[in-house]
């Protein structure tokens, strides 16, 4: 047997369940694969962990039990749809996950066995080693910073030259007012000069210019979400 054939081609019009139970196999241990990778270095639920695992068997059975009909684009393009609904609240990485999923039940749904395990097993290993990868680059520096300021209070300067000691770059995105309140809010996109000061910083803040409400978050670095 070759990449390209499937275990399902047979004479005859029944199939032998040994092959059946041998796909769902097969597609089980990929399950289990993925959800070894997607845990890596990732935030997960135990449910989610669980629905990534037995996926593929479910998409496997789906397809083996409507092959060779029309149902079967109908089929795949309803299980396709899952993806934009688990997408709308979700990041990209987990789309990544739910896509592969799909793709192994869909080659072990239709008897390509060979193929789901060596096109899986290739792409599990380069996720992987992209993941592990990440522990060498350098640390996230980016930052948004928000503050709180007295509309009487001249501190200008003084915190032009506080951002200008720990940051290698300072963008305003927007200062806002209400009529009724006398505090200006200011928001800042800024490139910190070390990953470790963050808490330099904060403590500038809240001693030398007396800020007692202020947000640093690295929102800066999540502008778009596939």
């Amino acid at each position: 047997m070759t990449i390209f054939d499937s275990i399902f081609q047979t004479t005859s019009s029944s199939v032998d369940p040994f092959l059946l139970f041998m796909a769902l196999g097969v597609s089980l241990i990929l399950g289990l694969a993925l959800s070894y990778v997607y845990k890596y270095r990732t935030l997960y639920t135990r449910e989610f962990i669980i629905t990534l695992t037995l996926l593929p068997s479910l998409m496997t059975l789906v397809i083996f039990l409507v092959n060779g009909s029309l149902g079967t684009s109908i089929a795949v393009a309803g299980t396709f749809s899952l993806i934009r609904f688990r997408s709308a609240t979700s990041g990209s990485r987990e789309l990544l996950a739910i896509f592969i999923s799909m793709i192994i039940g869909l080659a072990a749904g239709t008897g390509y066995l060979l193929l789901a395990l060596i096109t899986t097993i290739l792409i599990l290993a380069i996720w992987f080693l992209l993941e592990k990868g990440q522990s060498k680059l350098p640390l996230q520096t980016r930052r948004h910073l928000t503050l709180s300021l007295a509309q009487d209070q001249n501190l200008e300067k003084q915190l032009q030259a506080a951002l200008e000691k720990y940051c290698s770059a300072i963008e305003l995105i927007s200062v806002k007012s209400g009529k009724k309140s006398s505090n200006l809010k200011l928001a800042y996109e800024v490139e910190l000069l070390s990953p470790n000061d963050d808490f330099n910083l904060s403590q500038h803040l809240l001693e030398v210019l007396e800020v007692s409400d202020f947000k640093l978050t690295t929102e800066a670095k999540k502008r778009k979400n596939l």
